[in-house]
């Protein structure tokens, strides 16, 4: 769920909710981004915040949100996901909603001693293990051409990993995750994927949802393994 929405920086904003955040967790917080600076750079802010309340950090860097949700939940943590779409963004899961706001809204958060600040973890591998476990449980193969719109996110990361393993040809656009520019509307990939010669297409958005396209059918996942059975049956 969003938490945060800013159509400027604003690292000390991110700071307090990192704040909230720690306050109500007290455990290990998992953190990713995606591919633009700003949010390295918000990232870098809400962490300092988390760990200032004594809670510990695992930052598993730059993730594809649809990952990041699917690799928390295994781990059985919460997390927080800072990305840029129309400004800066921060998407959580494993937290109350109202009970972050709550805490903004009264400044009542822990303050941990110098020597009981939390510490940062750092899990560089997360996207490979969760691609592991994807390619481990999943060895169908699928014959033909997608069109995969990457939206200028960290999903550009999947292929050709996925490609390669599952079979099929891809073409992508919008794949430059660094980009601060819009991606191309939908309109364009739709109408690409109808003119051209292509078996389905993906829409990967920054939400951490793929629309999955097909002989006119628009199928929406929040979660890979969903998409992937519904692949292995469909495709």
């Amino acid at each position: 769920m969003e938490v945060y929405h800013s159509k400027s920086f604003n690292p000390e904003e991110l700071a307090l909710l990192g704040r909230a955040m720690g306050t109500i967790s007290q455990g290990t917080i998992i953190v990713g981004r995606d591919g633009r600076a700003i949010s390295r750079y918000g990232k870098r802010a809400m962490v300092v915040g988390i760990v200032s309340t004594g809670s510990t950090i695992m930052d598993v860097r730059l993730i594809p949100l649809i990952a990041l949700r699917d690799f928390a939940m295994g781990k059985g943590l919460p997390f927080a996901y800072v990305y840029y779409h129309n400004g800066v963004r921060v998407h959580v899961s494993g937290f109350d909603v109202d009970e972050i706001e709550a805490i903004l809204e009264s400044r009542n958060f822990i303050e941990a001693q110098p020597n009981d600040i939390g510490a940062t973890v750092y899990y560089p591998n997360a996207l490979d293990d969760f691609l592991h476990e994807i390619f481990k449980h999943y060895s169908f193969r699928v014959k033909g051409r997608a069109l995969v719109d990457a939206m200028n996110t960290p999903a550009v990361l999947f292929f050709p990993r996925m490609s390669d393993h599952f079979g099929f040809e891809v073409e992508l656009i919008n794949d430059m995750m660094t980009s601060y520019l819009p991606p191309k509307p939908k309109e364009v990939f739709l109408h690409k994927l109808v003119k051209g010669d292509y078996d389905f297409g993906m829409r990967f958005r920054p939400e951490g949802i793929v629309e999955f396209h097909k002989d006119g059918e628009e199928l929406e996942f929040s979660n890979m393994w969903k998409l992937l059975d519904h692949m292995k049956k469909n495709l």
